[in-house]
């Protein structure tokens, strides 16, 4: 059996050596596509399928909570403590935030990437620290030590990779920090982490329930681990019960906070939240690169049965000599297999390149996720991969060879009688199906360019040029310290007497600022009855300063913006005398709440009755986009920074009379003349951050693109092959047709009539394809339906077009056909 494989597989690489064409051809097209498919693999393993980088990752959850309609990313600290008391499940909970914190006491300040995590995270984790030890259980909470945890690379990097460096400190926010420990190559989470400090604001004696309505929740997010044998299903369950028995426990803390009372608990696996939303997206890519690769194979298949044709009496021959069909079928696929190796090596090489531009390049949708590389997994699918599809296009050939008739085939002198018509039905249904399969790729790629140019073309509500945007996390100030307002004062005082600066303006959230945690509030209107507060509208607010509004260009529909007597309200001492401020709206809030009413001085009430704080409407502003570009403009509350300030880690706009991105330095400048130690952040153009908003989209965009023009190709090289195929075969009967009086007119329509068949039925396949298929591409669509009839149209001529151009040179040929030349074969 070995030996005759041996032989099959010698015999197949002299037969290659004989047409080098077939082999360059099929090379190309298997290298391209193969290349293709690991590149987009190695996309999903490194994101979907690889385990994370901890034991028994499998095991670890997050942790998330669900409020009306949509699924948080982050928790309540009451509610960590109470589901560390309450469970059965998990070995440990743990709960961790995400802030930035100020490196001082160095010669250029930064902000550094921080995880402020309580003492059970490392422990979840599972992962033992290259260095040193991480934090122990008193390490937690208001009394624990200033102690700090460095990630390997900031230690390689920032530390030089100091081996002692134990014991010394690195100071945070001006106060020194012990460094306990260095944690491992490849430990990154939360991802992009510098260090970790402990969770000195964690504090289960005052932030357990029972809670005040009138103290701050503090939020957090939340990571468990599930103890041996416990399975996802019986995780969910468990979260129900804790639904339950957590509001049992603390029935009066839900009904006052109104927002919680349909909150329940919910564990994913931890892999699966860190895909996010690529998920889709790479699930669509890798069924993209699939399509391509079925075109791949109908391509190459169409190459070998024509060579098959050519070699169909050699063939019978051998059966006549007593040769089994079996044998034949072996000795085919062989060829195939020996055929698809070459261009299978050069597909790994293209896709070792394009990972290693990926990784290199790191496009923006992909700056939060682990790197992308080729490890053993990606070669066994691409071996396994290189296999099938040779098994699979090899498979027409050798069927089509094991069926011819011994008798027939002896009679026939040459190639033009030695193709039956089951295998030009066979070629011709390739043809149809690449191209079927081309324009389904076609039509996908189509509703993503029109999507994106809805996107990019998208009305922001504000103008985006010369505006200059970073964040300021104040040196030395905890969020719940109130005493910001000098110090952002003197920043943006600085910044307005810049000679190059037009205005400047504070703000809470920053426009186009891709996943920050939207600011939510429970309203009522005074005058109106009385509703539960889980029954009252949830709308977003932003807290900026008074030239917030003239700094971005957003106009005023109604009313008036703020001024210096404008305050921002607290929680009153005395319940029965409220705190009142004003508050401007917009548009998309006005429609949804005053429909038909006027709203300039209609007041509000915020969150539960107790708080007692009362907000008038003094103006209407238009609405602007907020963190994505094809979300709608939500309904939005303006509060003004005016009297008392309550921002923490501040946004800066700044609108500019030259270049923005030319003034960064003075910027930097101007704030640590405020205060020597003090970074900034973030900083970025708001055209930058338009461009960053796009950036899923236009990743989609090139790879989908990318495969459409794949596939456009291989479908007209298909169709080439199969004209050139069917004139060839039909030379005598064209001449026969010349010689009776038929016109060159004549044979040009009779050959496009035979395109035009095959490009009529392709076409109607494709469009019911891609009616099946689109559908799974609405989540990624903006202004655009899934079954958009011009994207359809224009996709289906355009494809047409072309699929007619590539046949042009085997019509033409036809045409020119010479009777007599043609009489004399055979």
């Amino acid at each position: 059996m070995v030996e005759s494989l041996w032989d099959d597989a010698h015999y197949a690489v002299r037969n290659l050596r004989r047409d080098p064409f077939l082999a360059l051809a099929a090379t190309l097209t298997l290298a391209v596509c193969i290349g293709a498919s690991t590149t987009v693999f190695s996309v999903a393993n490194s994101i979907l399928i690889r385990p994370l980088p901890y034991p028994a990752s499998e095991r670890i959850d997050w942790i998330s909570e669900r409020t009306g309609p949509g699924q948080l990313d982050v928790g309540a600290a009451p509610d960590y403590f109470a589901l560390r008391k309450q469970n059965r499940i998990f070995e440990d909970l743990a709960a961790f935030s995400s802030p930035t914190v100020n490196w001082t006491g160095i010669e250029r300040p930064e902000q550094l990437d921080a995880a402020n995590v309580s003492s059970p995270f490392f422990r979840v984790l599972g992962t033992q620290p290259l260095l040193g030890r991480y934090f122990a259980t008193e390490e937690q909470g208001p009394k624990a030590p200033p102690v700090a945890v460095l990630s390997y690379e900031f230690w390689r990097k920032r530390m030089g990779g100091d081996p002692h460096i134990l014991g010394k400190s690195i100071a945070i926010d001006r106060l020194p920090h012990t460094i306990i420990g260095v944690m491992p190559q490849g430990f990154d989470f939360p991802r992009g982490s510098q260090l970790w400090l402990p969770a000195t604001n964690l504090d289960e004696a005052t932030e357990s329930f029972p809670i005040s309505p009138n103290k701050p929740i503090r939020i957090v997010s939340m990571i468990a681990r599930r103890k041996p044998g416990v399975t996802p299903l019986e995780a969910a369950t468990e979260m129900r019960r804790l639904t339950f028995m957590v509001r049992a426990l603390y029935p009066e803390e839900f009904r006052k906070n109104g927002f919680r009372q349909d909150l329940t608990f919910g564990a994913s696996s931890l892999q699966e939240h860190l895909a996010g939303q690529l998920r889709p997206a790479i699930l669509i890519l890798t069924g993209a690169v699939a399509l391509v690769l079925l075109i791949a194979c109908a391509n190459t298949a169409n190459l070998l049965l024509a060579r098959a044709g050519s070699r169909y009496r050699e063939l019978g021959i051998r059966l006549a000599l007593g040769s089994g069909r079996g044998r034949i079928i072996c000795q085919m696929l062989t060829e195939s297999v020996v055929l698809s190796i070459p261009g299978g090596a050069a597909g790994i090489a293209l896709a070792w390149l394009a990972v290693h531009v990926l990784d290199a390049t790191k496009p923006a949708i992909l700056v939060r996720y682990p790197a992308i590389s080729i490890d053993w997994h990606v070669l066994a699918f691409t071996i396994a991969l290189m296999v099938a599809t040779s098994l699979l296009f090899g498979s027409f050939p050798a069927l089509s060879a094991a069926g011819i008739h011994i008798q027939d085939t002896l009679k026939s002198a040459g190639f033009t009688h030695s193709s039956g018509r089951g295998a030009t039905r066979v070629r011709k249904t390739l043809v149809v199906a690449e191209i079927g399969v081309s324009l389904i790729l076609m039509i996908g790629a189509g509703l993503l360019t029109r999507s994106f140019l809805h996107l990019a073309h998208t009305e922001l509500g504000f103008r985006s040029d010369h505006l200059l945007s970073f964040r300021v996390n104040p040196v030395g100030f905890s969020p719940f310290d109130r005493n910001y307002g000098p110090f952002y004062s003197d920043i943006l005082d600085r910044l307005q007497h810049f000679p190059m600066v037009r205005s400047a303006a504070l703000v809470d959230d920053i426009p186009l600022t891709h996943g920050e945690f939207p600011a939510t509030l429970i309203v009522r209107v005074i005058g109106r009855p009385i509703t539960a507060l889980q029954d009252r509208p949830r709308v977003n607010n932003n807290s900026v300063s008074p030239q917030f509004f003239e700094t971005l260009g957003i106009p005023l529909k109604a009313g008036r913006v703020f001024d210096t007597g404008d305050f921002i309200g607290v929680p009153a001492a005395r319940s029965d005398l409220p705190q009142r401020e004003s508050v401007v709206v917009n548009e998309a809030f006005v429609h949804r709440i005053f429909p038909n009413e006027d709203p300039l001085g209609r007041q509000l009430a915020f969150g539960p009755d107790e708080l007692n704080i009362r907000w008038t409407i003094v103006g209407v502003v238009g609405d602007i986009r907020g963190g994505a570009l094809g979300a709608e403009p939500p309904s939005m509350i303006y509060r003004c920074t005016c009297g008392a300030i309550p921002l923490y880690r501040a946004g800066f706009l700044v609108r500019t009379s030259v270049e923005p991105a030319s003034i960064v330095r003075v910027v930097e400048q101007e704030v640590r003349a405020v205060d020597r130690d003090q970074p900034i952040s973030d900083v970025k153009t708001m055209d930058q951050r338009r461009d960053a908003a796009l950036a899923p989209e236009r990743f989609q965009l090139l790879l989908l693109g990318s495969f459409a023009a794949i596939a456009i190709l291989l479908a007209a090289a298909g169709v080439y092959g199969i004209m050139s195929y069917l004139v060839t075969r039909r030379t005598r009967e064209i001449g026969i047709r010349m010689a009776m009086g038929a016109r060159p007119a004549d044979i040009l329509r009779m050959v496009l009539k035979e395109t035009g068949a095959l490009v009529v039925l392709a076409i109607v396949a494709g469009l019911g394809g891609a009616w099946a298929v689109t559908r799974y591409m609405r989540s990624m669509l903006y202004g655009v339906t899934a079954l958009d009839p011009t994207t359809f149209v224009v996709t289906s001529v355009l494809l047409s077009v072309t699929v007619l151009i590539a046949s042009l040179g085997p019509t033409l040929r036809a045409v020119r056909v010479d009777p007599l030349s043609a009489l004399r074969e055979e």
